[in-house]
């Protein structure tokens, strides 16, 4: 009975960690040479962009409001991040902040942040060089891990550690008790 259990146990944690990714959520940190950005990303199973929460840092920045939905012409991106470098595309993802619009993309080796911004230095709309190229800086990120999977995983550990305990201490009590003849 025991190595059935066990056997069991060992097929559930197998399936439960090859099944497919899940969302994810990460801190992004942006420090550009005119805009700082701040996020919160959260994606789904495909890299794609569900969810963007945060701040812009610098003239006319904000509370970032939303992402920007696929197909503005002004930007070729896909809004898509992942778990590894580079992060973004060089299409990247584009969010609005402060009444602008933000497109946080690759450059290899670095991150360009282009914006319809114009922080009262270049019309973004003439191409200024906040809007072509973009704002170059560096991007900082990590994962945010899940507190309900592992909440999930740690219980469900205990629960199975529990009744290998269980079945040990009932088997060890029927081999003490006396035979009836």
């Amino acid at each position: 009975m025991l190595r059935k259990m066990l056997s069991v146990g060992v097929v559930v944690i197998t399936i439960s960690l090859s099944a497919p990714a899940k969302a994810a959520t990460y801190s992004a940190s942006f420090d550009g040479s005119f805009f700082d950005v701040f996020a919160q990303i959260t994606t789904d199973g495909l890299d794609n962009v569900t969810l963007i929460s945060g701040t812009v840092v610098g003239l006319n920045g904000g509370a970032i409001s939303g992402l920007e939905p696929l197909g503005n012409p002004n930007w070729i991106y896909d809004n898509k991040f992942t778990a590894i470098s580079p992060f973004v595309s060089d299409g990247g993802l584009v969010f609005s902040a402060g009444g602008f619009l933000y497109n946080l993309y690759s450059d290899s080796p670095g991150y360009l942040l282009s914006t319809t911004n114009p922080n009262g230095l270049v019309d973004p709309f003439a191409n200024g060089a906040l809007f072509i190229p973009g704002d170059p800086g560096t991007l900082a990120v990590t994962q945010t891990p899940l507190p309900g999977a592992l909440w999930l995983f740690g219980s469900a550990l205990a629960g199975f550690w529990g009744l290998i305990v269980r079945r040990r201490r009932s088997s060890a009590q029927r081999l003490d008790a006396p035979a009836f003849a």
